[in-house]
């Protein structure tokens, strides 16, 4: 059991970034037109491949080149000697180890550090709470006021996404033909964890004097989920619709239902604070308030099922092609196990519980794209926009001269991205390299990353 919780939680955090190729990630993140993206949207399913050609090749998982090389993000010495964490002296980062983890496509150049918080007198990090004339301040060791918002992942537990479980890790494809597919999966995703003030604290940082008898507090909110899927849909092309000024319309249309079975689930809601008195102050001898829930399933303790359905149309007009997906048009999922619940300083109570959920709560894809005929080599442009748990969105292009390729984009998903890329095809072979960037996990800086896949065409 305990073999399967540690390949469970590697293949969770590793999911984070793999799921993207290295020619996306050149484009800041762009989804183009293609089957590639019939999760997003199951009409691409019948739309034909290689129009605005895809990702090839196998992703060289770089990533674990950093984690070896760099004694911050090593974890082997920490393993052959657990006792040495205790050592102030030890560059071993647990934040650096995450972020390189969580990006195994990616080479980081310059990785999350906890190194932001740490005193170097001490050797450990310090953050500091001060409350003076009747206002808080949250800084480091040397006074810089720290922002609150932080996070890693996304959390996408029930009370945020309903019924959408994450894309599948493994796709097994068990039919596809004549527009009808369907595929055994494996996923795991859903996964994270975010640090924010409540709306009473987030005014008192800005400097908003403390109101009498209200509660200031963090909260802490976190998901996962993996388990079992089994997909299935179909996907048509319609008989075209003529233009009155001349051309025609080209539609394809799809539906795409998923069952699930849950392996495992965790949702939390946590917080901790404190509370002023009639007069608007907060004694410092005062323990803090505690309140939250953490519900979870594991094999053996709890499960979950559900059903979900996904629809979606392509339109292409003069060569233009612009999707429409619709995931969780209509969706039911329920899980089973236990939850812990804790109210100001009380005890933990434990009980069996459920949580579920049905109805219209979707998650929106609009992408877009053409290709273009130069007189010298060919230039495709595209962009797309989504709301899934957030808005994310993301424009990039790729010139093609010869057997090269050169790719550029700006994204907005958890954070700025930025994506330049280039890409080598020759006979029987391809290679494609991407300079990436993502929002450092807790200390928010901007992390470089080079990501590289090699194909082979025989």
């Amino acid at each position: 059991m305990r073999r399967t919780w540690i390949t469970s939680v590697f293949v969770l955090l590793s999911s984070l970034s793999m799921a993207q190729g290295v020619r996306s990630l050149g484009m800041g993140g762009l989804v183009l037109p293609g089957p590639g993206a019939a999760y997003l949207n199951p009409a691409y399913a019948a739309y034909p491949a290689g129009t605005y050609g895809s990702d090839t090749g196998f992703q060289l998982p770089i990533g674990l080149l950093g984690i070896l090389l760099r004694q911050d993000s090593n974890p082997i010495p920490i393993l052959r000697n657990p006792q040495s964490l205790s050592d102030p002296n030890n560059p071993f980062d647990f934040l650096s180890f995450y972020d390189q983890l969580s990006h195994l496509d990616s080479f980081l150049f310059n990785p999350a550090s906890s190194t932001a918080f740490t005193n170097p007198n001490t050797g450990y990090p310090e953050i500091q709470i001060s409350i003076a004339a009747g206002r808080v301040q949250v800084t480091d060791y040397q006074g810089r006021p720290l922002n609150l918002d932080l996070g890693f992942g996304t959390p996408r537990g029930l009370a945020s996404s309903k019924a959408l479980t994450p894309a599948p890790l493994l796709r097994l494809p068990l039919v596809q033909e004549g527009g009808l597919f369907v595929e055994l999966g494996y996923y795991a995703g859903g996964f994270g964890l975010s640090l924010n003030p409540n709306s009473a604290l987030r005014q008192a940082l800005a400097g908003d004097p403390l109101q009498p008898n209200t509660e200031y507090s963090v909260v802490l909110n976190g998901s996962a989920q993996t388990g079992l899927s089994l997909g299935f849909g179909y996907a048509t092309r319609l008989p075209g619709v003529p233009l009155p000024q001349g051309g025609q319309v080209q539609l394809y249309v799809g539906g795409r239902g998923e069952g699930f079975y849950g392996l495992a689930y965790a949702e939390s809601d946590l917080s901790v604070g404190v509370r002023t008195d009639a007069q608007g102050q907060i004694d410092p001898n005062q323990p803090p308030i505690y309140r939250g829930s953490l519900f979870y399933a594991h094999p053996g303790g709890g499960s979950g099922f559900g059903l979900r359905a996904d629809l979606g149309v392509v339109a292409e007009v003069q060569g233009v092609t612009v999707g429409l997906g619709v995931r969780n048009a209509l969706g039911y999922a329920r899980w089973s196990g236990t939850e812990l619940r804790f109210s100001g300083n009380a005890n933990f109570t434990s009980s069996p519980a459920e949580r579920s959920s049905f109805g219209f709560v979707p998650a929106f894809f609009l992408n877009a794209a053409t290709k273009l005929d130069l007189e010298t080599g060919s230039l495709i442009v595209g962009g797309d926009l989504g709301y899934d748990t957030a808005l994310y969105g993301h424009l990039g292009g790729e010139y093609s001269l010869g057997p090269g390729r050169f790719r550029a984009g700006l994204g907005f998903d958890n954070g700025l991205r930025l994506g330049l890329g280039a890409g080598l095809v020759g006979p029987g072979f391809s290679v494609d390299a991407a300079l990436t960037t993502h929002r450092a996990p807790i200390v928010g800086h901007t992390v470089y990353g080079l990501a590289l896949s090699l194909g082979f065409n025989f």
